[in-house]
């Protein structure tokens, strides 16, 4: 019997391709699906070699290490040599197996004749052995890749099984785990997962028992930069991408997406029957948090409350234009810079070398993370909220995470030019738009800010406050309606989740920063 027919809610498995700590919109929708009485299991993946496990909330959180089984051998070819043949092995029983899941869940139309190739292979390896040889070394390597490139570009779903061994390996670590867990439902979060989770659902699911998935597509795939026309590499590797997405997402029970313009266009991109449903990513406002946060930002950076300083929370990779804002302060003096930024942010370097060489080194402070559910309280106390990001297909049509919890904290919003946010921006008064990756322009409209905050600030006092509508609540409150429509049952009671936030004993456990997730 189900958890969904015995009434003690259903099991819903997540699934995300990174450590969770960091990702607020994971650890918002575990946390509060749990809360609603749904018994949530989040996997993620291990920073390590051991399993990780701890609570959020009422969420069980699992991070499970994730051996590079495929995405070593693919490597370790290239080179040939004693290292191939002593992964070769594992690497042949990897593949036979997600062949065959490949083949039960509908896969690709040639799926069934590979699952049965593989199968042969598996129980041949003296034969497997020499078809090895022919594909290790630079020579079978470039004979090899040549094959799966003309496959990859003949492919209408980009080749991604090909070009994307890591998509192997997160399935064959996730599986066995996700298939333990017994689900009713799987929520696969972003485009690593939404192949996952499809063929978890279709090879778990029984004619007495239909597993049922949700895909929740972070952010629209088209849109991913292409620095330079002739970057092949980038062309293929969105085409890729988008092809994942584009075999999987029509199959789902439903998808649910960030913003109202990504949702229009997956709707006419995949032909959906149903447009998404939109879960913005709006942040947590409790009690608790609107009191008062562990830390203070100002004492942080360690600056007084009459000097300005702005803010820009999030990841510091340069298409979030962070570049621009350190430009900036240059031609603003006096004023300081806050970063909140994950531990180990590969671009963060980069940015403090940056700051040093335009001689803002002294005016620029990097702070860590705070829990999801401290982050308005914490922030509140910045003079401006930054949202320097640049333009691109995505971020055109994004309301990112930042830009609720800057209007939560009442903070006047200092935004570039892309579309959504800088028409939200003008609409509601609460800030300046200025050009993106324009230094001169943000210093502009920084200076407009601050020579009379206290306009900004009026509209979350008015009766047209914009807050109303954008807390996490409300947005809980539809994918909690979306998942009683889709599994056709109730969630059990309601339970205490307490505050969204680590325990020491997890952080402590997840410390190790993740590498880049490929």
């Amino acid at each position: 019997m189900t958890a969904a027919e015995t009434g003690t809610g259903a099991r819903v498995v997540m699934l995300v391709a990174n450590g969770v700590a960091g990702d607020s919109r994971v650890q918002k929708i575990a946390w509060s699906m749990a809360a609603a009485g749904w018994e949530v299991t989040l996997l993620g993946r291990a920073p390590g070699a051991e399993i990780v496990r701890y609570r959020l909330g009422a969420a069980d959180v699992t991070l499970v290490p994730v051996p590079r089984s495929v995405s070593g051998y693919e490597r370790a070819r290239l080179r040939g040599g004693r290292k191939a043949v002593r992964l070769r092995s594992a690497y042949r029983q990897a593949r036979a197996q997600l062949a065959a899941r490949d083949a039960a869940a509908g896969g690709h139309a040639s799926a069934a004749l590979t699952a049965a190739l593989r199968r042969w292979l598996a129980a041949h390896p003296g034969v497997d052995r020499f078809v090895a040889r022919c594909g290790r070394g630079p020579l079978g390597w470039a004979a090899r890749r040549t094959v799966a490139t003309t496959a990859g570009v003949a492919s209408r779903y980009g080749g991604w099984r090909w070009f994307n061994p890591w998509f192997a390996d997160l399935e064959l670590a996730l599986a066995p785990v996700v298939r333990d867990l017994e689900p009713d439902l799987i929520h696969a979060h972003d485009f690593h997962m939404v192949g996952i989770g499809a063929r978890l659902a279709a090879t778990l699911s029984t004619p007495q028992r239909h597993v049922r998935w949700v895909y929740d597509a972070h952010e629209y795939l088209r849109g991913i930069e292409v620095l330079s026309p002739t970057d092949i590499r980038a062309r293929m590797r969105r085409r890729m991408l988008v092809g994942v997405e584009r075999e999987y997402i029509r199959r789902a029970d439903a998808v649910v997406t960030v913003s109202d313009g990504i949702a229009d266009r997956l709707s006419a991109d995949h032909h959906l029957a149903t447009r998404p449903a939109v879960i913005l990513n709006a942040p947590v406002i409790t009690a608790e948090n609107t009191r008062s946060a562990a830390r203070d930002l100002r004492e942080d950076c360690g600056v007084s409350e009459e000097t300005p300083l702005l803010l820009y929370s999030g990841g510091m990779s340069p298409r979030r234009g962070v570049a621009t804002a350190i430009d900036a302060l240059s031609q603003l003096p006096g004023v300081h810079l806050a970063l909140i930024s994950r531990d180990g942010d590969p671009d963060l370097p980069e940015l403090l070398l940056r700051a040093a060489d335009r001689g803002v080194a002294d005016r620029l402070h990097v702070v860590p993370y705070v829990p999801v559910d401290q982050v308005v309280s914490y922030i509140s106390t910045a003079t401006i909220g930054l949202v320097p990001i640049l333009h691109l297909p995505n971020h055109e049509l994004s309301l990112i995470t930042k830009y609720f919890e800057y209007l939560h904290a009442a903070l006047p919003i200092v935004t570039s030019d892309v579309r959504e946010m800088a028409r939200q921006t003008r609409l509601l008064a609460v800030g300046e738009v200025f050009r993106a990756g324009d230094a001169a322009s943000l210093a502009e409209a920084v200076r407009q800010v601050l020579a009379d905050p206290e306009r900004y600030r009026a509209v979350y006092q008015g009766p047209d406050d914009p807050r109303a509508e954008t807390t996490w609540a409300g947005q809980a409150a539809r994918l909690d309606a979306l998942y009683r429509r889709i599994l056709g049952t109730q969630p059990g009671p309601p339970r205490a989740a307490g505050g969204l936030r680590l325990t020491p004993a997890a952080e402590a456990a997840i410390s190790e920063p993740l590498a880049r997730v490929p």
